[in-house]
């Protein structure tokens, strides 16, 4: 993958400066972060391809310090504004979408958690 690392990735990386993609609702009193199915995307990456702006032009109540769950709908609408503005950002977009497409198959959101 060119944009998101998988928790192995991260872990070998020695940095923590990541925003997790959580599958599924986030028990925030299991406290279990860096999961091996999360994938995982540098926050100075996040901010250079514009994925914060893009995302919380569209989910008001995201957070880049906590928790914020997407649900199928707010995911197409991000997809959908992604292939608008193209680029990068499109391309980083697509390289999520896999993972969030299985994840919708079993779960109603999946949860990003902030750096």
């Amino acid at each position: 993958m060119k944009y998101f690392l998988s928790e192995k990735e991260r872990k070998a990386s020695h940095s923590t400066c990541y925003h997790e993609f959580f599958k599924g609702r986030w028990d925030e009193n299991a406290m279990v972060y860096w999961d091996s199915e999360s994938l995982n995307i540098h926050d100075d990456l996040m901010i250079a391809l514009g994925l914060d702006r893009l995302i919380q032009g569209i989910v008001e109540e995201y957070n880049p310090y906590g928790e914020t769950e997407i649900n199928a709908c707010q995911w197409k609408r991000i997809c959908a504004e992604a292939e608008k503005l193209g680029g990068s950002l499109f391309e980083a977009v697509s390289e999520l979408s896999p993972w969030a497409e299985e994840n919708f198959r079993q779960n109603s959101v999946f949860t990003i958690l902030g750096i």
